[in-house]
């Protein structure tokens, strides 16, 4: 299985827990760990090509639209450059440390360019303030770790040593 639809299916399944759990934490002020945006950034330092990989970004920001209650195409939008900058920007992220600081880079890149489009477009800012920015950017740092390592051990669930051999 191709690592683009792996990532999909793994947003689509755990966003909906993601939401769920929310809603017992309070205490997060609206922060929260924007999965979409680890299956980016999983994809952009992964064997993937890079219209592939694109691709998957696109889908993956498109799967974060219909979840957050957002502006329609927003993260569908910043989620090709975002992919584009994570693959060939100048940090080469080879440990999940390195990876985690790379996605709390983007998390905050995110942040700032969605807030920029929507002045541009003259619609309302985000209710929730840089507190909630900052923190969601370190959860989804945190949430690195472990949504790489079960896409890692999924994608090598599905690889085979030999096309021509069936499971």
């Amino acid at each position: 299985m191709s690592r683009v639809p792996l990532s999909a299916i793994a947003c689509l399944v755990l966003l909906p827990v993601e939401a769920a759990l929310l809603r017992f934490a309070p205490w997060l002020g609206g922060a929260r760990a924007d999965l979409c945006l680890c299956a980016v950034a999983w994809l952009a330092l992964s064997e993937v090509g890079t219209v592939e990989g694109a691709v998957g970004a696109y889908l993956c920001g498109t799967l974060a639209d219909l979840f957050y209650s957002v502006h329609p195409g927003l993260f569908a939008l910043l989620a090709v450059p975002l992919f584009l900058v994570a693959r060939f920007g100048p940090i080469d992220a080879r440990s999940r440390g390195e990876l985690a600081l790379l996605t709390v880079a983007l998390s905050l890149a995110q942040a700032l360019l969605a807030r920029g489009i929507l002045a541009l477009a003259g619609q309302p800012r985000p209710e929730h303030g840089g507190g909630a920015v900052l923190g969601g950017a370190l959860l989804t740092g945190l949430a690195l770790f472990p949504f790489s390592l079960l896409l890692d051990l999924a994608a090598s669930a599905f690889e085979r040593e030999d096309p021509s051999l069936l499971r």
